[in-house]
């Protein structure tokens, strides 16, 4: 992961987001973690629910400039780990 900063989209139900700088940083998900994807993954043509494996293969074999414009919402437990994957709609 990496921050960046969200803003609603001003003519759209979307996101804007900006990629933050740096480098990615990994984190660990809870075994529990809850992925809620609000859009297609993959060949899919409708939003799915996916385990922790499959969604990180998928976004693996994703194409590089494609990732760039993916956004997640992420929230954290005590220590530091995934309770929450939200995918965000970015136009």
């Amino acid at each position: 992961m990496r921050p960046a900063q969200k803003k609603a989209h001003d003519q759209f139900e979307a996101w804007v987001i900006t990629p933050g700088e740096g480098p990615y940083t990994e984190v660990r998900m809870t075994g529990d973690a809850k992925v809620l994807l609000s859009v297609p993954l993959g060949e899919a043509k409708h939003a799915a629910s996916y385990s922790q494996s499959e969604l990180v293969s998928r976004l693996a074999t994703r194409p590089t400039p494609d990732g760039a414009v993916l956004g997640f919402d992420l929230s954290f437990d005590g220590e530091g780990r995934v309770t929450r994957l939200q995918s965000l709609y970015t136009p």
